[in-house]
C-alpha cells in the first residue's frame, strides 16, 4: 500500500486517490451538511486526471463535517429500470458531459469509522424508489424517504427483522395478532433497529433489496412483508438491544403486490454484475500518512481485495452476485 508517483496536486495508491482542491473540498463539505446539492466540482476535479471507466466516486471530506450526514448519494446517470419504480431516466445537470459511464456519487464523511456507509448509498442507485400506496419510509411523525421505515425488510435500508417481533400484549405472539394494552395502545417490540439503516457495511443486502438490483429472482424474494401503519417509538431496552414501537394497524405487502404495480424486475446485465469504483479524497491540503492508509483499506475492504473483522465488501453482501473493483486505473 505504498504511494505511486502522480502529478502535482494528487496522492496516489493503488485504491485511493486524494485530489487537493479547497474549492471541490468546500463542495463536498456543502453536500454533507446538506448547503448545497452538486459534487460537479469534485467529479471535474476527478476526471481531469482519471479516464471515464468507473460507475461510482466515492468521495471522501476534508476532515469530519459537524453536523453533516454520514453519507449521502447523488445520482449522476440513471436509466429507467423497471420493476424498481424508477421509470424515466436521469441525467444531472453540472457534470462532465464527455463522462458516460458515471451512475453516481456517494459523498462520506470522513469524520466516521470506516465500515459503512458505502454499501448503503450505493444501493440508492436502485433502491427505494417504490410507490408510496405501500406504505414504506415513514411512520407516524416523519417520513424517512427512499428507506423502508417501519417495515420487516430488514436491510440496508432499515427495516425490522420480522422474526424478533413480539407483541405486548398477548405477550407470545406477533404481530398482526397484536392487541391493545389495558392503555389502549397496540405495542410491540423488536430486534433494535431504524427506519433508515441498519449496520453499516457489516450486513449484507436483504433479499428485496438484491431484487431491486436485479441480482434475485422474485421467486426467491420471501414475503410478503409486514408494515407497521401509524408506527410510533415509544423506547428503547439498550442492554436488551430491543427497540417498542406503538402502531395502529398494519399490512402485508409481497412481492407481487410490487410486480403488480411496477412490473418484474429483470436479471442484471453482466455490465451491471461488475461494477467500478473509485475512492477519492477531496481536500485542501494534502491528507497525511496515516489517513491515506486508511482510506486505501477502506476502498480495499469494500472492493474484496482486503478481509475486516467487520465491514464486508460489496461482493459479499450480494451473495457473490455482483462485484465492484475499487482498484484506480492509470493517471493520464
Amino acid at each position: 500500500m505504498s504511494a505511486l508517483a502522480a502529478p502535482p496536486g494528487l496522492q496516489l495508491r493503488r485504491h485511493c486517490v486524494n485530489i487537493i482542491d479547497p474549492q471541490a473540498a468546500a463542495a463536498t463539505a456543502g453536500f454533507l451538511g446538506r448547503r448545497s446539492g452538486t459534487l460537479a466540482s469534485g467529479a471535474a476535479a476527478f476526471y481531469a486526471h482519471f479516464a471515464d471507466e468507473y460507475d461510482f466516486l466515492y468521495v471522501f471530506s476534508d476532515g469530519p463535517i459537524a453536523p453533516g450526514a454520514s453519507g449521502r448519494y447523488t445520482p449522476v446517470r440513471r436509466p429507467a429500470i423497471a420493476g424498481t419504480g424508477s421509470s424515466g431516466s436521469y441525467t444531472a445537470p453540472g457534470y462532465p458531459a464527455n463522462v458516460t459511464r458515471l451512475r453516481g456519487i456517494v459523498a462520506v464523511n470522513f469524520g466516521d469509522a470506516p465500515g459503512g456507509p458505502t454499501l448503503h448509498e450505493t444501493l440508492h442507485h436502485w433502491a427505494v424508489d417504490l410507490d408510496p400506496r405501500f406504505g414504506f419510509g415513514r411512520d407516524r411523525d416523519q417520513s424517512y424517504g427512499n428507506h423502508w421505515g417501519i417495515a420487516g425488510i430488514n436491510g440496508q435500508q432499515g427495516g425490522f427483522d420480522p422474526a424478533t417481533l413480539r407483541c405486548e400484549e398477548p405477550s407470545d405472539r406477533a404481530a398482526p395478532a397484536c392487541r391493545p394494552s389495558a392503555d389502549g395502545i397496540t405495542r410491540a417490540s423488536m430486534s433494535s433497529f431504524a427506519p433508515y439503516a441498519n449496520g453499516g457495511d457489516s450486513i449484507p443486502y436483504a433479499p428485496m433489496e438484491l431484487y431491486l438490483m436485479g441480482l434475485l429472482p422474485r421467486a426467491e424474494v420471501g414475503g410478503p412483508f409486514l408494515v407497521l401503519e401509524g408506527a410510533h417509538f415509544e423506547s428503547s431496552d439498550r442492554q436488551r438491544r430491543r427497540v417498542t414501537y406503538s402502531f395502529t394497524g398494519s399490512h402485508t405487502v409481497s412481492i407481487e403486490d410490487i410486480v403488480a404495480v411496477h412490473g418484474e424486475r429483470l436479471p442484471a446485465t453482466t455490465e451491471d454484475r461488475h461494477l467500478r469504483g473509485a475512492f477519492v479524497a477531496i481536500t485542501a491540503t494534502p491528507l497525511s500518512d496515516l489517513l491515506m492508509l486508511r482510506l486505501e483499506r477502506w476502498a480495499m475492504v469494500f472492493g474484496g481485495d482486503a478481509p475486516d473483522s467487520q465491514a464486508i465488501s460489496f461482493a459479499r453482501a450480494t451473495g457473490g452476485r455482483a462485484a465492484l473493483s475499487t482498484r484506480l486505473g492509470a493517471v493520464r
